[in-house]
């Protein structure tokens, strides 16, 4: 963003309350999972709120293992939509992604986590009631723990059974079931 008064200078230095006066959904965000990447092609992006409203999945990025993986842009991209929410929060990430998958809690059958084992990333699995799971590789968890704590924390408080498992977390018929879902 630009100083409209210089266009050629940028707002470095933007005072944050300028952003007081936008308007707001007033989304709590309880607990934040940062920087997953789905594992279809083109591979996506996505960060993922547990808030007081439901699950909310931002899908944002469309990369290629070439010109994507190759070139470090998921480091960048998921970089750029952090700084997105630290700054203008969750309101700002949602109108940024491409899609945005939202969970009523009630909706929800069950969150489950996987450590990823000794050779995979962790990974986060979203089972709704009826209707296709989602799954997203984890790139940036330093506490496999804390995550599982707070996540299920957020799970009790709504009801949502969450679920721990240890491995890559890859089930070849739940893989092949999505796609015969009507």
């Amino acid at each position: 963003m630009t100083d409209p008064a210089d266009p050629g200078e940028p707002l470095a230095d933007a005072d944050p309350d300028e952003f007081e006066d936008l308007p707001t959904s007033d989304i709590e965000v309880e607990c934040h999972v940062h920087f997953g990447m789905t594992g279809s092609f083109p591979l996506r992006l996505a960060e993922v709120f547990f808030a007081n409203d439901g699950l909310h999945v931002a899908e944002y990025g469309y990369l290629t293992p070439l010109f994507g993986l190759g070139m470090r842009k998921h480091r960048r991209e998921a970089g750029a939509m952090e700084r997105i929410y630290e700054v203008h929060g969750i309101d700002e990430v949602l109108l940024q992604a491409d899609a945005v998958h939202w969970y009523g809690y009630g909706a929800l059958d069950r969150v489950v986590l996987h450590d990823g084992g000794q050779l995979g990333r962790p990974r986060l699995a979203v089972h709704p009631a009826t209707g296709a799971s989602h799954a997203y590789r984890l790139h940036e968890v330093d506490d496999f723990d804390a995550l599982c704590e707070a996540v299920a924390t957020c799970g009790d408080r709504h009801g949502v059974a969450v679920e721990r498992g240890r491995g890559l977390g890859f089930s070849p018929r739940e893989s092949v079931e999505r796609f015969f879902l009507d």
